[in-house]
């Protein structure tokens, strides 16, 4: 039987990238291996045919013969094979005896989550292994305590994240939020990964949504809206549906939380415009929409 290392792959990937000085190992992304088909198919089993023992000549007995009147030929009865006695089953444990009970990984306590601030907290995660290599972090814009925060998955290649709500995209949500009765110096913004956007293996996803929960202790929105699909997965699992749950009223940890189409398809797609404004939006009871 052939099997399929990809989550195993990805498993040991997010390990190499959190770092080979762990002292222990992030479990919350149980990985299985999945059994492939045979393209030849499995071959039948053919048990094997039956064994006839031959009877052998039995010796004529004295005073009789075939043409002796009155004698019938009989053939000896063959014995019955002896009953073959059945295996006894194994004795159950005895209740005395002591049964290793499975060992549970212990997770110790990152640095990051005794920080008594957001500046705190923005230098002790900079010592993460999933951050070593990245020479400066992105970190939050916005006042305290925003109406909105804006939450990206990650910065896009080439943009400059203090001018975010000065780049097309920032200028968009802007006027969208609006006409949601949300000024501009009620929102901010922050990203799932704090650095310029590569694949993330899931295996980092259970890290980046502890960090992603105490950076939002520190803010403290009334509302999160997060956009992109593969961002809705990160932080809900991939268990639920986007089509169905976009603009609805959700939870992240406890913070309420409205998930919308990615912003940078947005503002060059008119049909997501429209989805966003007639379909989605409507479905949150965060928002009031502006009277004209």
């Amino acid at each position: 039987m052939d099997y399929d290392f990809s989550e195993l792959r990805n498993y040991l990937q997010g390990q190499a990238e959190l770092g080979a000085g762990l002292d222990e190992f992030y479990l919350d992304e149980p990985w299985a291996l999945t059994a492939t088909t045979s393209p030849m198919g499995a071959r039948p089993v053919v048990p094997p045919p039956a064994m006839h023992r031959p009877i052998p000549p039995q010796p004529a007995q004295a005073g009789f013969t075939q043409a002796s009147p009155g004698f019938t030929a009989t053939r000896p009865a063959v014995p019955a094979a002896s009953p073959v006695a059945p295996r006894p089953m194994p004795a159950a444990p005895s209740a005395s005896v002591n049964v290793p009970s499975p060992r549970v990984a212990k997770r110790a306590a990152a640095v990051y989550e005794n920080a008594g601030s957001l500046d705190e907290f923005y230098t002790q995660i900079k010592s993460e292994a999933i951050y070593a290599k990245e020479a400066n972090l992105v970190r939050y814009m916005g006042p305290a305590n925003p109406r909105v925060l804006f939450l990206l998955p990650a910065v896009k290649m080439g943009q400059d994240p203090a001018a975010f709500f000065q780049s097309p995209v920032g200028e968009m949500l802007i006027r969208l939020f609006a006409n949601l009765s949300v000024t501009p110096e009620t929102m901010g913004v922050t990203y799932f990964l704090k650095a310029t956007e590569r694949p993330v293996a899931p295996l980092l996803e259970t890290a980046l949504k502890k960090m992603l929960v105490k950076e939002l202790s520190f803010i403290n929105p009334q509302t999160v809206v997060s956009f992109g699909q593969p961002l809705f997965h990160q932080l809900f699992g991939r268990g639920k549906n986007f089509d169905e749950l976009a603009g609805t009223d959700l939870e992240f940890d406890r913070f309420k939380t409205c998930a919308l189409v990615d912003p940078y398809q947005m503002v060059n797609d008119k049909q997501m415009k429209w989805l966003t404004w007639k379909v989605h939006i409507p479905r949150s009871t965060q928002f009031t929409v502006k009277q004209p």
